[in-house]
């Protein structure tokens, strides 16, 4: 029968660390290098094996979590389990056992070493910091979750402003205020007490009136330039007016302009003063009050945009005018001319690169054919310089032996009395 793999289970001896023992110093703990118990066991320091213990705890742990089990974090402690039993293997070969016990016949031999005292796994630290790092993370983020979500179960309660068309009506109804305030205060008294917050309405409000709905510009039409305007049929005399009517639509690009449905603000000298306090908004009354000025400021700084009034500028016919030079121009055919023109100009810088890319390509196979060649002259001359000194040394030799030849013909010619030295005659060549 064939049985289900207990992949919940941990290693019973290889990695593990032995109980605590007396004998060694305080904190200090053994770990089991192979399977086989006590073959190899190194003695580890007690930050190390405190911190080794811990990854040992949290590798049960996991495993335990049988019907959830992260085996990307199982990977990631048995990877440090293996970098510990390698450093640890490092150590029994560069150092010398504290006791070692043979077997029969010194098969097997068991060995027990001892680790410096600042012998440490840098990979396992950093990961312990990472795992750290990601619980305080993890805890800030859940702290802050909790705020965030009786702030947004408050705010529920809360009037805030919503987009320029409630600005716009926020404006209204603060006018309608101030002119008939018993119809404001009999409006405000169907509102439950607890859902309105004043200064949150106020603000809200103040906020609306001081900034206006954002209504921008367009963008100002291309002004021709003067050497161009006689070509394209337009009057020289008329560049002035487009340059002041491009400054205009420049300057007023950032004035926001009012909306036409708003109603007319009233007058300064219109508008009355506020009654005296003894309706039941007492909170409102203060806030109107004081943005009584607000509303007169708004009122007399009404701004205009300068590009909706003519200014004595004729819009239309530059627009005519630009329109027809640039179907002009569109329909002279100058623009199809230009891009053939520019055309040929990329492709004749096209050709050019591919020549110069082709001429870099044969300097490049020249440069390693010379190269060959100059390796392979000066392989010959290394040969010949060998060859020569070698025949330089053979002939010294030859001469040293053809001398000492003569010379001993010499001593036995002098001692049978022939007679004194010979001379060799010259070889006579034909």
């Amino acid at each position: 029968m064939s049985r289900t793999l207990d992949v919940h289970r941990v290693s019973p001896i290889r990695g593990q660390l032995e109980p605590y023992d007396p004998r060694t110093p305080t904190g200090c703990r053994y770990i089991q290098i192979t399977d086989t118990p006590d073959e190899l066991k190194i003695l580890l320091p007690p930050g190390t094996a405190a911190m080794y213990e811990q990854l040992l705890k949290l590798e049960a742990h996991e495993l335990g979590r049988k019907p959830a089990v992260s085996w990307e974090r199982i990977m990631e402690i048995r990877h440090l389990k293996d970098r510990m039993i390698r450093k640890c293997q490092k150590i029994a070969k560069t150092s010398q056992p504290v006791a070692r016990i043979a077997g029969a016949a010194d098969t097997f031999v068991f060995q027990t070493f001892v680790a410096p005292a600042d012998f440490r796994v840098k990979e396992m630290e950093k990961w312990f910091r990472e795992q750290q790092r990601r619980t305080i993370t993890a805890a800030a983020s859940s702290s802050r979750r909790a705020p965030a979500a009786i702030q947004s179960s408050q705010s529920t309660y809360e009037v805030t402003p919503a987009g320029p068309s409630r600005q716009v009506h926020s404006k209204h109804s603060m006018q309608r205020s101030i002119t008939n305030p018993e119809r404001t205060s009999q409006v405000l008294s169907y509102k439950p007490l607890h859902v309105i917050q004043p200064s949150r309405l106020v603000q809200s409000e103040r906020n609306s009136i001081s900034s206006p709905a954002g209504v921008f510009s367009p963008p100002p039409l291309p002004v021709i330039l003067l050497s161009e305007r006689n070509s394209y049929g337009l009057d020289p005399g008329s560049s002035t007016s487009l340059a002041a009517a491009a400054e205009q639509l420049r300057l007023a690009s950032p004035v926001a302009s009012p909306v036409p449905q708003s109603p007319s603000p009233l007058p300064a000298e219109v508008i009355p003063n506020p009654p005296v306090p003894d309706t039941p908004t007492l909170s409102l009354r203060p806030s109107l009050s004081r943005r009584n000025s607000a509303l007169k400021r708004n009122s007399m700084e009404l701004k205009t945009v300068s590009w909706a009034d003519d200014g004595g500028v004729d819009l239309d016919g530059q627009f005519r005018k630009y329109a027809s030079a640039a179907h002009e121009a569109q329909a002279s055919g100058k623009f199809d001319e230009v891009r053939q023109l520019y055309l040929d100009q990329i492709a004749g810088l096209e050709s050019l690169h591919a020549q110069v890319k082709e001429g870099l390509e044969h300097l490049r196979a020249e440069t390693e054919n010379l190269q060959r060649i100059d390796d392979t002259i000066r392989q010959q001359r290394s040969a010949l310089d060998a060859t020569f000194v070698d025949l330089e040394a053979k002939q010294t030799l030859f001469q040293e032996k053809v001398q000492e030849a003569l010379n001993e013909a010499n001593d036995v010619l002098t001692r049978q009395g022939l007679g004194g030295k010979r001379e060799l005659a010259p070889i006579a060549e034909s």
